[in-house]
């Protein structure tokens, strides 16, 4: 695989023991139409296989950058894990994605056009499918452009933006608190455009050994009895 330098998409990924699903994730941006991209994996301390895993991988393909924790920061430190990676970043864009989600293949693709034509927009956010722990489509969450001020009044009670999708222009912005959406309204607090755009680019994993099916807020809403272990 050509490398590129500096790269234009840096793409951010932690991981916590996730070798059930890692392979999938990692091909899934191996893969991308899109080929001038760095991959920053994070091995947040895991103990299970993850790190086999993505040394093989990294064998492979030299667009990969591997950080590792000796132990694992906990999710109320996981801001923290996100900045080391951002730190490395080189790309004119960084795109976020969480280790059991999957790229669709066109995924950096749309996302970088959008952002290149318009100059405007700082974050961008995408619609996405719903699997469950199998990888079957469950659902779908198709996201709405809304105005500015809608979305800033939104953001304050709940999360408009899927994790996975994002894609925002690497100026030093950095993590601060333990998840997104905090960064989100920072983003809008200094004055930074976000939007998302209908294209369905991820397939949103309902987890149920994953930070959202224990600490986030969709342990209580209708997809619960996916988290349930079989």
């Amino acid at each position: 695989m050509m490398i590129y330098f500096p790269p234009k998409i840096s793409v951010v990924m932690t991981v916590y023991n996730g070798e059930r699903f890692l392979r999938e994730t990692i091909e899934s941006v191996l893969h991308q139409t899109f080929h001038n991209f760095e991959f920053i994996i994070v091995n947040d301390g895991s103990t299970d296989k993850t790190e086999k895993i993505i040394k093989k991988y990294l064998e492979q393909d030299m667009r990969i950058v591997y950080i590792k924790n000796p132990v694992n920061k906990g999710y109320d430190n996981l801001h923290n894990v996100v900045n080391m990676g951002l730190a490395v970043a080189k790309g004119k864009y960084i795109a976020r994605l969480d280790a059991d989600d999957v790229c669709y293949i066109n995924r950096l693709q749309v996302e970088y056009e959008y952002l290149e034509k318009h100059p405007d927009i700082f974050l961008l956010g995408s619609s996405a499918s719903i699997i469950d722990k199998d990888g079957n489509i469950i659902d779908m969450i198709i996201k709405r452009s809304y105005p500015p001020w809608l979305l800033k009044y939104r953001i304050a009670f709940s999360n408009p933006i899927i994790h996975s999708t994002v894609m925002f222009r690497n100026d030093g912005m950095k993590y601060d608190g333990r998840n997104e959406h905090l960064f989100y309204f920072m983003c809008l607090y200094f004055g930074k455009k976000i939007k998302n755009i209908p294209d369905v680019l991820v397939q949103y994993r309902i987890n149920p050994n994953g930070l959202m099916a224990q600490y986030g807020d969709l342990k209580n809403n209708k997809y619960k009895e996916y988290y349930k272990l079989k």
